[in-house]
């Protein structure tokens, strides 16, 4: 599928030298009382970066008072050093501040979360009135992402994702059946606001959220015509900093608002920890309100625990990072607890012996390494293996790909995603009744799969 990352990271060669380095993962670091935490914070942080394992800022606030602040690497280019106030891709980071837009909008009463979306897009009528923007806020809307529809690519416009909803509703999952992401979703969103505050959406989050709290380097980046809402914001980590204060004060919208924002979603069909714009979980009797982005090779986070009001703030642009376990480490610092290492990329140890010694060689030192280190690679993500069969895809190496693909699907046999990708590499390789069998497979996991229905469609 198209809208799984290609890209491990940039300097996958020089990032794998350093992981020679073998370490203890899983033994907590103690503390040193004899040290700050934001030495130890420090010492953490340059240990990752030594290990390819962060490239980047960072910044770390406790009450809205600076604990940390630092950048490690160089920039884009690798000409560069990273600064922390160098503005990084936000990506999908940005979905916090469309929905903050369709908050304020809510309060002023020119919208309501109920209302259909069919009221802002007639030619979505025949759609219904079930799906509302309460949906689209939550990811439950059915609507499937970018990927799915068969519209991920870079000059995607506006009326293509109009044109793809009309074309493919009828495979639709039930509005508030299940939490499932989607882009789309908020790239709906953003033409709402644009059409009811009757500006572009760049220019309303300026007016209204960015210049009112002083976040002078963050702007949307997007053109006009193209999708906005998903993503796209630009920022730095100080101003994120503002973002998170203006949260507790009632700055943009009233607390009332905000504590639904940051309640989970009601589904039919499993559980959702998504409220509108952020991830929701209970961590140490607090609620911790988060979100990733990826772009290319940027990475975003933002983590923030309500009630201690400690704010974690990463923006990186060299690929992966373990972003989740970097902030629950600090965390566990500024507790003055032990904490955990994260672990080393799996994908990033394999990928020269691949291209030294071919993938074969490549699968057998992942095999060797699951038995011998598996407490200093990471085993349990099978995104690692699934972006390294696609960066193999994308070198031609289809056949290759072909033999990474089949191993994540050993590794994680109840993932519909990685049958998907599977399907996909068979179909490239030439194996149509191969691609047949995984996408079928695909779809028996996951029903509601729709890029896997329709590739099934193509090749049947």
């Amino acid at each position: 599928m198209t809208r799984k990352v290609f890209v491990i990271i940039a300097a996958v060669a020089l990032a794998s030298m350093a992981l020679v380095i073998v370490m203890e993962r899983s033994r907590p670091v103690h503390w040193n009382a004899a040290d700050t935490q934001s030495e130890t914070i420090h010492a953490m942080l340059t240990t990752l970066n030594e290990n390819g394992q962060f490239n980047g800022s960072i910044l770390v606030a406790q009450n809205g008072v600076v604990t940390y602040r630092d950048a490690f690497g160089t920039g884009d280019g690798s000409w560069f050093k990273n600064q922390p106030d160098t503005p990084s891709d936000l990506a999908s980071v940005s979905k916090q501040f469309t929905a903050m837009a369709v908050m304020m909008l809510a309060e002023r009463g020119k919208i309501h979360y109920d209302d259909s979306i069919a009221n802002y897009f007639p030619s979505l009528k025949d759609l219904g009135p079930r799906i509302t923007i309460r949906h689209l806020l939550t990811h439950t809307s059915g609507i499937p992402d970018v990927g799915d529809l068969g519209i991920d690519h870079p000059d995607l416009k506006e009326s293509e994702v109009i044109s793809a909803i009309l074309k493919q509703h009828t495979d639709f999952a039930e509005p508030g059946e299940k939490y499932r992401y989607s882009n789309t979703g908020y790239s709906l969103l953003g033409m709402i606001i644009e059409r009811v505050s009757e500006m572009p959406l760049d220019d309303f989050l300026a007016r209204n959220i960015f210049e009112p709290l002083g976040m002078k380097n963050t702007r949307l980046a997007c053109r006009p015509g193209y999708p906005k809402g998903s993503g796209g914001i630009v920022s730095t980590v100080d101003d994120l900093l503002k973002w998170d204060q203006s949260l507790y004060i009632e700055r943009l919208v009233k607390q009332t608002t905000l504590n639904e924002a940051f309640t989970p979603a009601h589904v039919r069909q499993g559980i959702s920890t998504y409220g509108f714009g952020w991830n929701i979980a209970e961590k140490d009797g607090d609620r911790f309100v988060w979100h990733t982005g990826n772009a290319v090779q940027y990475r975003a986070f933002i983590g923030r625990r309500l009630r201690e009001r400690i704010l974690v703030v990463i923006l990186t642009d060299r690929g992966p990072s373990r972003r989740l376990e970097i902030c629950d480490a600090i965390v566990n610092i500024l507790h003055n607890k032990p904490y955990v290492m994260p672990k080393l990329s799996i994908a990033m140890r394999i990928v020269p012996t691949i291209k030294s010694r071919g993938v074969d060689a490549g699968i057998e030192e992942y095999e060797r390494l699951k038995v011998t280190q598996p407490e200093t690679f990471d085993f349990s993500d099978e995104s690692e293996l699934n972006s390294l069969g696609y960066q193999l895809l994308s070198e031609g190496q289809v056949h290759a790909a072909v033999q990474l693909f089949e191993l994540n699907t050993r590794e994680f046999p109840a993932s519909w995603n990685g049958y998907d990708s599977l399907g996909e590499a068979y179909s490239k390789a030439g194996k149509k009744d191969r691609a047949i069998e995984a996408y079928t497979k695909a779809i028996e996991l996951d029903p509601n799969n729709l890029n896997s229905r329709k590739m099934l469609r193509r090749l049947e």
